[in-house]
C-alpha cells in the first residue's frame, strides 16, 4: 500500500511541476519575477524565447513522468481487483 501511495504523490508532484512549468514562462508573472529579481543582464536572458522554451521543456518532462507514474497505479490497481 505505502509503495502505491509513493507513486501516487509522485504522480501529483510531477503533474504540478510540470504544469507550473510548461505554462510559467509564458506569462506575465514571469516577466514580472525576472524584472524585480534578477540583474538586467540576467533578467534579459530568463526573459529570452529560448530559456523560456527550455523551462516549458523541462515541463513537458515532468508531464511524461507523471504519466508513467499514472502508468504503473493504473496497472497495480487493475492487478490487485
Amino acid at each position: 500500500m505505502t509503495d502505491g501511495l509513493n507513486h501516487a504523490v509522485r504522480l501529483y508532484t510531477f503533474a504540478m511541476l510540470g504544469m507550473f512549468l510548461l505554462v510559467t514562462p509564458w506569462t506575465p508573472i514571469w516577466d514580472r519575477a525576472t524584472l524585480s529579481l534578477l540583474p538586467a543582464a540576467a533578467g534579459a536572458w530568463a526573459r529570452s524565447g529560448w530559456v523560456r522554451g527550455s523551462v516549458s521543456g523541462l515541463g513537458v518532462l515532468d508531464l511524461v513522468a507523471a504519466a508513467t507514474e499514472a502508468v504503473w497505479l493504473w496497472r497495480s490497481f487493475r492487478s490487485t481487483t
